[in-house]
């Protein structure tokens, strides 16, 4: 599912979302609960367990919702925010963002450096034991050739309306306002200022 949720998606019961630093994973569990989990540790949740949740979903009206078969259990209570998507970003922080902004978060934000996940490392190997009748060495085989690189994804493009900004595109896009200068140098758009409705803008 990657570390996001688009307006309308939705996690089902054993599904998640892992941060893209791969320290965090935000699961619906098959008791209920919605769980942000660092590691082994649980550090929110939606105390939904028990309840029969069968998902949770981003709906289009703004809010984030906890459903059983029959009813809602939990809301982020943000109806009517406008364009919505939840990431679990690096920072540990669950993030409901709307078009003007944060209209939610878990509020688990930290400042610490996530431990590296631990590494695979790989036994020696064996000397090959060469018999003493061989006395022509065998030529050594040539590695396989790497696989092509993957074709780059296509850039997608946005028509500016009025009340945009770059900072507040590339944070609709990106869910990092900083970013806007990657917009703008691939729109040939010299002062990111100065955009204007109708404008077609790339977005890398």
């Amino acid at each position: 599912m990657g570390d996001r949720l688009q307006n309308g998606d939705k996690l089902e019961v054993g599904q998640s979302l892992t941060s893209q630093n791969g320290a965090y994973k935000l699961i619906l569990q098959d008791d209920g609960n919605l769980v942000l989990y660092a590691g082994d540790d649980s550090v929110w949740s939606t105390g939904t367990n028990g309840k029969n949740v069968v998902r949770a979903e981003v709906q289009t009206d703004g809010n984030f919702v906890l459903y059983t078969p029959d009813d809602p259990v939990w809301a982020s209570q943000t109806k009517g925010a406008k364009d919505v998507r939840l990431i679990l970003q690096d920072d540990r922080n669950l993030v409901l963002y709307g078009f003007d902004g944060p209209a939610w978060s878990s509020d688990t934000k930290t400042d610490e450096v996530p431990a590296p996940p631990p590494s695979v490392t790989e036994a020696p190997a064996e000397p090959e034991v060469v018999p003493a009748a061989v006395t022509e060495e065998a030529p050594a085989a040539e590695p396989p050739a790497p696989p092509p690189p993957p074709p780059p994804p296509a850039p997608r493009t946005y028509t500016v309306v009025s009340g945009d900004t770059l900072w507040a595109i590339a944070e609709r896009f990106y869910g990092d306002g900083n970013k806007y200068h990657d917009i703008a140098a691939a729109s040939g758009i010299s002062n990111p200022d100065l955009i204007h409705p109708g404008q077609v803008v790339t977005i890398p």
